[in-house]
């Protein structure tokens, strides 16, 4: 799995739980394909920006998570659904959106965010196999 967890002390107890060894869908890459249209360089272009951003991404929702922002936490779950979509990790993207909808209730939404996270760092690392 992806490294994004690294250094984190966020909630092990509720990492520990959610990481049950579960399989997850591959990305589902065919919006992508569509929207690149045989551009290959665009269709990489896509996968890299994700693998290589959304780590930070999802650090910082955790740290808004922490913290009570719940205004950032919104916005940043609502930001990175599209990308969800883009690149296909399309399990995660319940989770996401329930905690852009219930964020704004200041609703605890540890376990969601821990869940999407650990499903979208599978997801990028089968991407990164596709690079």
């Amino acid at each position: 799995m992806s490294d994004a967890n690294e250094g984190d002390k966020f909630k092990p107890d509720v990492i520990s739980e959610l990481n049950d060894g579960a399989n997850y869908p591959p990305p589902d890459l065919t919006y992508l394909k569509e929207m690149a249209d045989g551009d290959e360089s665009f269709f990489n272009e896509i996968i890299t920006y994700f693998v290589e951003s959304c780590p930070d991404s999802l650090r910082s929702m955790r740290e808004f998570a922490l913290s009570g922002d719940h205004e950032k936490l919104r916005f940043l779950a609502h930001t990175i659904l599209p990308q969800l979509t883009f690149v296909g990790i399309l399990a995660a993207i319940p989770f996401f959106e329930k905690i852009e909808r219930d964020s704004k209730l200041n609703d605890d939404l540890f376990v969601e965010l821990e869940r999407a996270i650990i499903i979208i760092n599978y997801g990028i690392d089968d991407l990164k196999k596709m690079i």
